[in-house]
């Protein structure tokens, strides 16, 4: 097969938008648009193991001490977990996936890679349908990242959800990596963003002159 005509992979990532957050949305509507978090209580250690777009406006993030983000935002509602239901919702996530390619690889309860390639349409096209399908079926937020590969694909969804901004609404972002800009697109970017670079890693790097993607790559092997 010539080089030319080796078709291009068209990989998406899919993460569902504060997954927590929106099933119980659906179980008590009046939580929708307030600050509420979703976790153990304050008084026992308590975690947030997430939190709504509007909690996340105090600052509040998921791991945090639910003491700490009750400091932050006093009006907070804590929702307790329903395991089950999210497992649940997930599931039914997952199902609809699969009508569009068996190649659905889940990798957390809320996140899953798509393979479809050899699809006729535009992988942007793609997102689109699914976005759309799993909001009017499952009631549920998410968002896409687009891309020829896994790495590059889950980039994208976290850059396109911060370009999404950071309101009171989930982002439902789709952002797209055309073939060949993958080397431009991840250049700028913290090599924090590479799978297996944690701090230390990252610090070591660092103390070697490269903090971003792109200075990572001009490095030698050697």
């Amino acid at each position: 097969m010539e080089l030319g005509r080796i078709m291009a992979r068209t990989i998406l990532h899919l993460d569902l938008d504060a997954f927590f957050c929106a099933v119980e949305e659906q179980h008590t509507p009046g939580l929708v648009g307030i600050p509420f978090a979703v976790g153990g209580s304050p008084d026992a250690r308590g975690v947030v193991a997430a939190c709504s777009y509007a909690a996340r406006q105090f600052g509040i993030h998921s791991a945090m001490p639910m003491s700490q983000a009750v400091r932050l935002c006093p009006e907070l509602v804590i929702v307790p977990h329903r395991r089950g239901e999210y497992s649940r919702y997930s599931a039914a996530v997952m199902d609809l996936l699969n009508d569009y390619t068996p190649l659905v690889e889940q990798i957390s309860i809320d996140e899953a890679f798509l393979d479809l390639t050899g699809r006729p349409e535009k992988g942007q096209v793609l997102a689109h349908q699914m976005q759309t399908a799993i909001r009017d079926e499952l009631k549920l937020p998410c968002s896409f990242g687009v891309a020829g590969n896994k790495l590059v694909a889950k980039i994208a969804n976290t850059v396109g959800k911060a370009e999404a901004g950071k309101g009171a609404g989930p982002p439902n972002a789709i952002k797209v990596v055309p073939p060949g800009t993958e080397a431009a697109f991840l250049a700028p970017m913290s090599v924090r963003e590479l799978w297996g670079v944690g701090p230390q890693t990252a610090e070591k790097l660092a103390r070697l002159g490269v903090r971003t993607i792109g200075d990572l790559a001009m490095k030698s092997e050697r």
